[in-house]
């Protein structure tokens, strides 16, 4: 036999081969079958955690609670150009590291007031200096350790003095809103 001819025979014993290795790997293969005894595991949705009522905002990493609201005056002697609206509050760090009770603040809470053709958001105005807030001002700035408490202060200066303020409670900023407060300012 030629060259040629051995090959051709070879290479046709070598599929033979294949195919028939194939054909015992599909007939020892196993065949699945279905469990009627299989379980589902049903997840109970929890109720919320996170909440903005009766003055208590809960989120996933803190509790602030708003003690007082009020309006102050402009004041020359306190640099204020502004009626401003102060709410004092306390912070209390639920979360495994520290935080800043004014940050935690300023990132789930805006107070509005609507305008004529406008709803208008609040600047956040000069913090207090009367002698009456030095309590919320003593550690408004440090971080809060996990599990502990602190007071702070914030304060908006106010547009229009006859308007309702609406402060609106979110989950951290452009987080999922969890309610609001309305303000009657006299």
């Amino acid at each position: 036999m030629n060259k040629l001819g051995q090959a051709v025979v070879i290479v046709g014993l070598g599929l033979s081969l294949v195919g028939c290795g194939t054909e015992e790997a599909a007939q020892d293969s196993p065949k699945k079958t279905a469990n009627p005894t299989e379980k589902v595991e049903i997840v109970e949705t929890k109720k919320e955690d996170v909440y903005f009522k009766d003055d208590t905002l809960k989120i996933d990493m803190a509790t602030v609670k708003i003690l007082s609201t009020e309006v102050l005056e402009p004041s020359k002697e306190y640099f204020r150009e502004k009626p401003q609206l102060v709410f004092t509050y306390e912070t209390t760090n639920d979360s495994k590291e520290p935080l800043n009770g004014m940050t935690t603040w300023i990132a789930c809470f805006e107070a509005t007031q609507e305008g004529t053709d406008t709803i208008n958001k609040l600047e956040v105005g000069m913090t207090p200096q009367e002698e009456k807030y030095a309590s919320y001002l003593e550690h408004q700035l440090d971080d809060i350790k996990p599990g502990g408490t602190a007071k702070g202060i914030m304060a908006y200066d106010i547009d229009d003095p006859q308007a309702v303020v609406t402060l609106k409670a979110t989950q951290g900023m452009a987080g999922k809103e969890l309610g609001e407060k309305k303000i009657e300012l006299k």
